[in-house]
């Protein structure tokens, strides 16, 4: 597990919970990059999107870095949501971390957070022959986000008790 979230959220100041918030969306976005190949005519990876590939990378480390420095525990990422209780903990993580920052004004809806879980909950269903949790239509607002990550946090444990890992 990310080593940020294994203290429980609850236990974070305000700073620390909205500057992690920052942290985990920047995250989500460069994975959801790094991960995704999307197919370009002629099957050549363009200029422009090895730009945003750089662009993500490079605002991400640059908030992880200051962030590290400043918290303990570090963020570590999560690179394992390969499992239904993996993915579990670590949408009900974010779903609390979310709860905190719900009212700040730096807080925005996730949509490359919910991509990387949704993306994460997609192909565990793939391998494990179920269906896919379906994605409800965008709302933009972080009530909502708090509730697809628990609906997500839910379809994950009810596979866990299903599937043994």
């Amino acid at each position: 597990m990310a080593a940020t979230l294994e203290a429980p959220v609850q236990n974070l100041s305000s700073s620390q919970a909205t500057e992690l918030y920052l942290l985990v969306n920047l995250e989500a976005q460069w994975e959801n990059l790094r991960i995704y190949q999307p197919v370009t005519p002629g099957g050549a990876v363009n200029l422009k999107e090895l730009h945003q590939k750089q662009k993500a990378y490079e605002a991400f480390f640059a908030k992880l870095v200051p962030y590290n420095k400043q918290y303990r525990p570090a963020h570590v990422s999560e690179l394992l949501l390969n499992s239904a209780p993996r993915l579990g903990v670590w949408c009900w993580r974010m779903r609390d971390l979310h709860l905190r920052v719900q009212h700040d004004s730096q807080a925005h809806y996730p949509v490359h957070l919910l991509e990387k879980a949704y993306r994460w909950a997609d192909r565990l269903a793939d391998r494990l022959k179920k269906d896919r949790i379906t994605r409800p239509a965008l709302s933009g607002t972080i009530p909502a986000a708090i509730r697809e990550l628990e609906d997500l946090a839910q379809w994950c444990d009810n596979l866990s008790r299903v599937q043994p890992s």
